[in-house]
């Protein structure tokens, strides 16, 4: 029997994945299944940069406080006194069980910066570098039923964006009442990126950042 081609397709999602395929399917696939690279920018390196130096701040790599983090000190000293789970790499089923992280049954993959457990309560913490900018409630959102999902015995969990440049902490609240609504609504809102053999372009305001558009010599039409 001849060989049947299969069409490149997502099998897992997270957060930054869904966001790029919803922003811009052909972009999604490009990048994220056939691994052409986009250019690093001086923003996206500080801030891994930081994000890094955090990690190592508050997991006890480091003694010293780096100056990166400085408006957020006593927050700092405070997490580090918690001995938090920091960079932690969670993954789960579809039925929202945990896995491994390369697990062949691994469906959402979540990272989390930080994170404290003290049954019933937990807290996710996200580290942010740059402009202080709204928008990141879904992002918080999935970070709770991921938590949700990887401790039962927690009943509320509060999200925290820590801002790193400003010295700025936005707060949220979820609890174990909320999970099948939660549940529910990502299954539905992952399904399409799932389903998606065909990456079509969607064009619009992000194409001129974008490294593969037509007007930087790249593949995309646009």
């Amino acid at each position: 029997m001849p060989v049947r081609y299969q069409k490149p397709q997502f099998t897992a999602w997270s957060f930054s994945r869904l966001h790029q395929w919803e922003e811009c399917p052909l972009r999604a696939k490009l990048k994220l299944l056939d691994k052409r690279q986009e250019p690093e920018g001086p923003a996206l390196a500080r801030g891994n940069a930081i994000h890094k130096e955090a990690e190592k701040f508050a997991s006890g790599q480091v003694r010293a406080l780096p100056q990166s983090l400085a408006l957020m000190k006593d927050d700092f000293k405070e997490l580090k006194k918690a001995k938090p789970l920091v960079e932690q790499q969670w993954a789960f089923t579809i039925n929202w069980e945990p896995t491994e992280w390369f697990a062949k049954d691994a469906w959402l993959r979540v990272i989390c910066d930080a994170v404290t457990v003290s049954p019933p309560n937990a807290v996710v913490i996200d580290h942010k570098t740059g402009k202080l900018r709204e928008g990141y409630n879904d992002q918080v959102e999935l970070f709770a039923l991921a938590a949700l999902a990887k401790f039962q015995d927690v009943q509320t969990v509060r999200t925290e964006l820590w801002y790193l440049d400003h010295g700025v902490i936005k707060d949220d609240e979820f609890n174990r009442s909320m999970e099948k609504k939660l549940r529910t609504k990502w299954e539905k809102r992952a399904r399409p990126l799932l389903a998606d053999t065909t990456f079509a372009p969607r064009p619009g305001f992000h194409c001129r950042w974008c490294h593969f558009s037509k007007s930087k010599g790249g593949p995309c039409k646009y």
